[in-house]
């Protein structure tokens, strides 16, 4: 009798010492949770990746949201100037601009070009469109496009009427720009590697759907 239960108490012993299914050896689990929740330490869920259609339409939001408070700020531009011009004043700030006579505002929702050259207005820089658009405008101006890629803004101040004025845009899924001159048309949309332009108040180069 007395064997028995000596073999008994060392068989639990042993029971309590031995780790259970699928727990590693010498694991335990915090305080106040239930054994077995060591398991899943150091395992949460990696943030899921955006399909590249995801990345698409975050790209496309991007540069309509860019493109409107770019439009906006120049409308204002026109505006004060314009008003300026009336009452024989000069136009405010730094820098000049060439606007329309007064009451001249910018046409928007003119027929676009058949082809369009980005490299028709200049460059501008992050710091630059900051100070335009933010936080009048645009809380944050957004950097890259869905795939990571850097967006390429241009903004022609020293001629605010001139035939084109403004664009972003950016090089797809591939990263690189497949031109500088393009052709104004939608582009299959899952072809992600294709460039997406927008300018002046309509987009250049679109995802469009069938």
């Amino acid at each position: 009798m007395i064997r028995s239960n000596l073999l008994r108490l060392s068989l639990l012993s042993l029971a309590l010492l031995l780790p259970g299914p699928g727990f590693p050896a010498g694991a335990t689990a915090p305080p106040g949770q239930p054994a077995g929740a060591a398991r899943t330490v150091g395992a949460a869920a990696a943030p899921r990746e955006k399909s590249d259609a995801e990345k698409q339409k975050q790209t496309v939001a991007d540069m309509r949201n860019l493109g409107t408070a770019l439009y906006s700020w120049l409308t204002d531009q026109v505006n004060t100037t314009a008003g300026q011009q009336a009452q024989g004043a000069p136009p405010a700030g730094s820098k000049t601009h060439r606007v329309p006579t007064a009451g001249q505002p910018p046409k928007e929702g003119a027929k676009p070009e058949k082809t369009f050259d980005v490299e028709s207005s200049p460059l501008i820089s992050l710091q630059d469109l900051e100070d335009y658009l933010i936080p009048k405008y645009i809380e944050v101006i957004p950097e890259v496009d869905g795939w990571g890629s850097p967006y390429e803004v241009r903004l022609n101040t020293d001629n605010l009427m001139g035939k084109t004025v403004m664009s972003i845009r950016s090089p797809g899924r591939d990263g690189r720009y497949s031109s500088d001159v393009y052709t104004v048309e939608g582009c299959d949309p899952t072809d992600y590697d294709q460039d997406l332009v927008w300018a002046d108040g309509f987009f250049v180069r679109w995802p469009q759907k069938h």
